[in-house]
Formats: structure tokens, sequence, C-alpha cells
């Protein structure tokens, strides 16, 4: 990031990736890429890997939720195969009040809408929760070893 650059220009500048579950793309709205292709190794046992990153995955997401309702949204969902996209989204009940626990949707319950990015301020809306995004995914992933090392000792 440039000093004295306002968060609008770095808003400007940060690219922004879309995704989408169909194969012909249809439907591709923004999206973060937030699939893991490698850990740091831990040197532990099997176990206590496999632990260590099932916590740390369900925390992520459970973190990842907060984040989005801090930034507007309300809530988030995963997508792909692999769960590799995280995708954050709006819904407005009936009254026009935020929804931020998904209680199905209709027309009292609203529909929920992708970030339009397109839009000056919802762009700048998903740039900072990328950014807050991208700094819990590096959060996570050191939390991960910290963790492994934590319930290898703990079963040694």
């Amino acid at each position: 990031m440039t000093l004295g650059r306002s968060k609008a220009a770095k808003s400007r500048k940060v690219e922004i990736s879309f995704h989408s579950d169909s194969a012909t793309n249809n439907n591709a709205h923004p999206a973060i890429n937030v699939k893991v292709q490698r850990l740091p190794w831990v040197d532990v046992p099997e176990n206590a890997r496999t632990a260590a990153y099932n916590q740390t995955v369900e925390q992520f997401w459970i973190s990842a939720v907060l984040i989005a309702q801090n930034h507007g949204y309300s809530n988030v969902f995963s997508e792909g195969r692999s769960s590799g996209w995280l995708v954050p989204f709006t819904q407005h009940d009936a009254a026009g009040k935020l929804v931020t626990t998904w209680n199905g949707q209709g027309p009292g319950k609203g529909y929920p809408v992708y970030p339009n990015v397109e839009d000056k301020a919802e762009r700048r809306q998903f740039v900072e929760f990328l950014t807050a995004i991208e700094e819990l995914l590096t959060d996570s992933i050191a939390q991960y070893q910290e963790l492994a090392l934590e319930l290898a000792s703990q079963t040694a």
C-alpha cells in the first residue's frame, strides 16, 4: 500500500475475483479464494494435525461471518468443489431490516444479494472486507500451527 493513498484509491486498484458454480460462469459474483493449497508442515502426529486443521477451519468460518457482519453483510457461504470460495451477501426482510440469521428466503424473508462491485461504495466495502478476510486467513494458518503443536503436547 502506498502511503497517503485514500481507501477509495486503494479499492480501485485491488483485483476482485468472481466465482460461479456454473460451468459457463453464469451468475458470477464477487468472491474470495480462501482455499489453502499447502499448509506449513508441523512435525506432530497426524491426528494432531487433523484435529488442528478441523478446529481451525471451523473457527475461520465462524470468524468470517462476524467479519462479514461487521462490514455490513448479512452472512457468508462457501462455494466451489472444495468450499474454497467465500461469498458475502446481504439480505433484507420485507421491512428493509438487514437479516443476519439465515431463516430461508421468500417475499417476507427477503432474498440474498451479492455485492455490486460496480458501485463505488459497495466496491470499497467489499475491498475492506476482502482485506480483513485475507488477514484472517493468514492468522488462521499461524493458529493452525500453534494448535497442532499444543494438541500434540497434550497427548505426549
